[in-house]
């Protein structure tokens, strides 16, 4: 799906024409037939064009109907704004109700459609995207993090880092580390005090949050392995392989020598991803790829893991184990309490 799809989707109006109207009625018409879906109250989509959005899409296209309706003057804000910017999270599903900061109400309301939090946006902090009002990066990215868990903070917030730090693609050196430390500590700045409602969580998931992870799959194994207890891993460490060549892995474990790579299905799919390479090509690249690595000094072994791996650490604690990983047994445990919040909800 493209990302602007859900932006130029066409959108119709029954306020447009008023209730009795022939134009409403064909709208109304046009549902019957399956040629419109209707995704508010009074909001209708062509069907091919909702038919081809996922759950990001469409959340993106209900709150353009809900701006556009019952949420004027408000602005797109948390778990919307994640959407409308393409933000990653941990679930790819998004809920119906739609988020906006309404500067005229003094409590949260909430409503099946629509979720009104207090407060204000100053100008800094506002973003225009197509024709919504929404939260710019950062007070996005602090929003994020002072209403949700760890994991969702940190994914955000590296893409935040990332998109602010690194907007050209990966580099390093001392203007970047400049750049990092300038652009975290002005996110943390927002924060205020951590007795804050979630601002102790907040400080937490921003000071660990890092541009050096290039998606959310890399972020949620960054999050795994630190709950796994390696807290010392290297983001993106290149090497200069026997040919003369440079491989980046995902992250390194250098007291282990092990490479850990992040194999997302993307990466299997994206014709951007595969440059006119066939998924068997890939594999095989990444093969050779890992052969050299291994024949590096520094370099005792490569972990290749997917997401499942990062759902059940359990099975990434084996790959590790496998590669002479030694983990603690009670964080492995501890680990998979987590995964089992994050992903499924569980109380326990």
């Amino acid at each position: 799906m493209p990302h602007t799809e859900p932006m130029t989707c066409e959108l119709r109006f029954t306020a447009t024409h008023g209730d009795g109207a022939p134009e409403t009625i064909a709208l109304r018409a046009g549902v019957a037939d399956g040629s419109l879906v209707r995704i508010h109250r009074g909001v209708y989509a062509q069907a091919s064009c909702w038919a081809r959005l996922d759950s990001r899409g469409r959340h993106v296209l209900r709150t353009r109907g809900m701006v556009a309706g019952a949420a004027r003057d408000c602005v797109v804000s948390h778990v919307s704004a994640v959407a409308v910017h393409d933000l990653p999270r941990v679930s790819d599903e998004f809920d119906h109700a739609v988020t906006v900061i309404d500067g005229h109400r003094a409590s949260t309301k909430t409503s099946p459609h629509l979720l009104r939090r207090p407060g204000n946006v100053p100008a800094d902090d506002l973003g225009r995207l197509g024709e919504l009002s929404v939260t710019g990066l950062r007070r996005t990215a602090v929003d994020v993090a002072r209403t949700t868990g760890f994991a969702d903070a940190v994914l955000c917030a590296d893409a935040v880092l990332r998109r602010l730090v690194l907007p050209d693609g990966h580099r390093t050196g001392a203007s970047v580390t400049a750049a990092v430390l300038r652009e975290r500590e002005a996110l943390l700045g927002r924060l205020g005090p951590t007795t804050h409602p979630g601002g102790r969580t907040a400080r937490r998931a921003l000071q660990f949050a890092s541009p050096f992870a290039e998606n959310g799959g890399e972020s949620l194994l960054r999050i795994v392995l630190f709950e796994l207890g390696l807290s010392n891993v290297e983001l993106q460490r290149g090497f200069r392989l026997a040919d003369g060549r440079t491989a980046r892995c995902d992250a390194f474990l250098a007291a282990d020598g092990v490479a850990v790579e992040f194999n997302g299905f993307v990466k299997l799919t994206d014709p951007r991803m595969l440059a006119g390479r066939t998924p068997a090509e890939v594999i095989r690249d990444r093969t050779r790829r890992d052969r050299a690595l291994c024949q590096l000094p520094e370099v005792h072994a490569v972990v290749n893991c997917e997401f499942l791996d990062l759902v059940v650490p359990a099975r990434l604690a084996g790959l590790l184990g496998d590669a002479d990983v030694r983990l603690d047994p009670r964080r492995v445990t501890a680990a998979a309490r987590e995964a089992a919040r994050r992903f499924r909800g569980d109380a326990s």
